[in-house]
């Protein structure tokens, strides 16, 4: 009798919709959440793979009718291919990459869908590849990519983001060689946060920050600078209202050995000479990064504000954004997460 009642209970609370209680395994969750905890252990079974990269490229070049082409720029420490694509033929050249922190998971999955929407019939595509040539690099580090590690893995160990001076790795000289050849005049990286920041003054858990600067000010051109900010500003503005993404601005930052503060500040390259050119404009994404339940969500935050950016210099409408709204974008601080 005992047993009757406690399942008309249960039911009951179904009928009228009761919230079920979290299972016991759920990872804590915080405004934003859910987020990462240190005993968490998170399948990297759906997340892109080199040879997804492979397989990826190969699948969007054969449908693409020719659209998309796919290049090596060399070849890993470990004799990897360093695979890149482009697509589209025209003047304005872009340069998109991922994964040059092999344990950074999703943005490889983010830029393969990117490059198979630019290599579609959609009016924005056409019209991207009309008027730009778009550089997509899947995997920057493939080496350190099948490591789960954030550094190369021979012959040297180390953050191939701080090797844009020394060029100790072939990866380095490799990619270095590709962006003096293609000159790119804007440059996107997309990275993930390692630790769980909030939305400074708020208990928001900070999905998205905008990293407006690797480098000072003081060291960018006047142009430089304004199209950094107004490349934010574009990515900023596509994710506005989208979910519980509490966007914050990077902690600002001066490497100069990094990948983009190169690009910015013109070489030198790896025989110390200048390539004779500099990138216009460069910023990089960081999203944050947990479990596989989070796979889409997450790998859309890369995809709306690059794809924003992409359209918003098709258009030709990046040069009239508003930036002025630039200093209003709240800092990322760190907290605690899930508690």
């Amino acid at each position: 009798m005992l047993t009757r009642r406690l399942l008309a209970v249960v039911l009951a609370c179904a009928v009228v919709g009761l919230p079920a209680a979290p299972a016991a395994a759920d990872p804590p969750t915080h405004p934003g959440g859910p987020c990462l905890q240190d005993n968490q252990n998170v399948s990297r079974s759906s997340v892109a793979g080199y040879a997804d990269v492979v397989n990826g490229l190969d699948r969007i070049a054969r449908t693409s009718k020719g659209l998309v082409t796919v290049h090596k720029a060399g070849r890993s420490g470990e004799g990897r291919d360093l695979l890149y694509a482009t697509v589209g033929r025209g003047p304005d050249v872009f340069w998109l990459h991922a994964r040059i922190h092999g344990d950074e998971l999703h943005s490889t999955e983010s830029v393969l869908q990117v490059l198979d929407h630019l290599a579609s019939g959609d009016p924005d595509a056409r019209l991207i590849r009309e008027r730009m040539t778009v550089i997509v690099i899947p995997m920057y580090n493939p080496d350190g990519a099948e490591a789960n590690i954030r550094q190369s893995t021979t012959p040297n160990r180390i953050d191939l983001n701080r090797d844009w001076e020394n060029f100790a790795q072939p990866e380095s000289r490799a990619w270095y060689a590709l962006w003096q050849q293609m000159r790119p005049r804007l440059a996107l990286d997309l990275h993930h946060m390692g630790t769980a920041p909030v939305v400074e003054g708020t208990d928001e858990l900070n999905q998205f920050q905008i990293g407006i600067r690797p480098i000072d000010p003081s060291r960018m051109t006047a142009t430089q600078w304004r199209t950094a900010q107004q490349l934010s500003m574009v990515s900023v503005n596509a994710l506005d209202g989208f979910g519980q993404t509490h966007v914050a601005r990077y902690p600002d930052i001066d490497i100069t050995n990094a990948v983009l503060s190169r690009m910015l500040l013109g070489g030198p390259g790896p025989d110390g000479s200048s390539p004779g050119f500099a990138t216009q404009g460069a910023i990089f994404y960081e999203v944050r990064s947990v479990g596989q339940k989070s796979n889409g969500y997450l790998e859309r935050l890369f995809t709306v504000p690059t794809m924003a950016v992409l359209n918003a210099v098709a258009r030709g409408e990046l040069a009239g954004t508003d930036v002025s709204g630039i200093d209003a974008i709240p800092r990322a601080t760190q907290g605690t997460c899930g508690v």
